[in-house]
């Protein structure tokens, strides 16, 4: 039998969750505040989860419109769920399909940005877990890199943004994909813990579809 929690996470926004799965972290929040939006954009969040990503980005009017893309049904109904809860029932939507084959799953060429928390363990890589919705969200080999970016291109209008989090020590498999894909690095924020002996944690990339080349690097704190 499978549960579910609730949660008041930021802006007021009450998100339900299963209790097995991957639960509301630190990576989707600092996501939501890397993306610069605005209440005229339309926007896909490729692996949308229960909903988290988008939900901030509405709450704080980063977006008109966003539809959600995910490949396991029981949470995209769930974000759908928890998208009516908190008031955004006709700003989102959200399609059950699997991003390695985007085509038909939203407009090409329509989104104003696209955003995305994905599993980022490297394939075959680390530890397997027995639960199948972890072992989706987590390992890549669900939706390695150059598929996420071939599927963020897409459905991003010329100049439109793409917007990443990730693992720092996969950051050049990250940005090979990138601009296989015809997106140009333009931002990138390393996490850093208050702690500055340690490595980063996680990277934010905000990249361009054809972009010129240009990068502005800052490294953040908590």
């Amino acid at each position: 039998m499978e549960y579910t929690k609730t949660t008041e996470i930021n802006n007021g926004i009450y998100l339900e969750e299963y209790t097995d799965g991957l639960l509301f972290g630190t990576d989707a929040l600092l996501l939501s505040r890397f993306v610069k939006g605005d209440p005229k954009k339309v926007a896909v969040d490729i692996g949308c989860g229960s909903g988290a990503v988008s939900l901030l980005l509405l709450s704080e009017n980063k977006a008109m419109h966003i539809t959600g893309i995910e490949i396991q049904e029981k949470y995209a109904l769930l974000s759908l769920k928890n998208a009516s809860t908190n008031g955004f029932k006709n700003r989102f939507s959200c399609v059950n399909g699997d991003a390695r084959n985007p085509k038909g799953l939203f407009e090409a060429e329509n989104a104003d940005y696209v955003v995305s928390n994905p599993p980022f363990m490297k394939a075959n890589g680390g530890k397997f877990n027995i639960n199948q919705s972890k072992t989706i969200a987590r390992h890549e080999e669900f939706l390695p890199a150059d598929d996420l970016c071939k599927a963020a291109s897409l459905f991003l209008k010329y100049g439109g943004s793409f917007y990443v989090v990730y693992r720092p020590e996969r950051l050049c498999t990250l940005i090979t994909a990138l601009k296989t894909n015809n997106l140009e690095p333009k931002r990138i924020e390393f996490m850093m813990a208050n702690n500055e002996q340690k490595s980063p944690s996680l990277v934010f990339v905000e990249a361009k579809k054809g972009g010129a080349e240009g990068v502005s690097i800052r490294f953040i704190t908590p």
